[in-house]
């Protein structure tokens, strides 16, 4: 029988190992084209000229816009010491209408800072 060396060993074994690792990866490859068989069913063509009309219904949008006043605050002077800490402008959110508010007053009530925001904001 042939003695090998370590390294003409080490060859075989690469070799025999390298040619079973391919033989498993190409044997369980995937084709994109075969996952779903009824994609092509599911695909819905849209002529050019209905997709420009959407696309233009969509751009037609009008943001509505509302006035908020005297919206009330109450500030904690455990976490605002002074008017000054107050926030000048909050970020406001209720039913659709967003945007920046502005302080408009600001009191102090002994152990909280009442504040009253107002401004204008859209419905987007």
């Amino acid at each position: 029988m042939i003695r090998l060396t370590k390294v003409s060993k080490l060859a075989f074994t690469t070799l025999i190992v390298g040619s079973s690792l391919s033989f498993f990866v190409s044997s369980h490859s995937v084709q994109a084209d075969t996952l779903d068989h009824n994609y092509r069913d599911t695909q819905k063509f849209i002529p050019p000229s209905s997709a420009r009309q959407t696309l233009e219904q969509k751009n037609n949008i009008v943001p509505e816009s509302k006035v908020i006043k005297n919206h009330y605050v109450k500030y904690s002077k455990a976490h605002f010491q002074t008017k000054e800490s107050i926030p000048k402008e909050i970020y406001y959110s209720s039913e659709g209408f967003k945007g920046y508010i502005q302080a408009s007053t600001v009191w102090d009530m002994g152990d909280h800072f009442a504040t009253l925001y107002s401004g204008t904001v859209i419905r987007c």
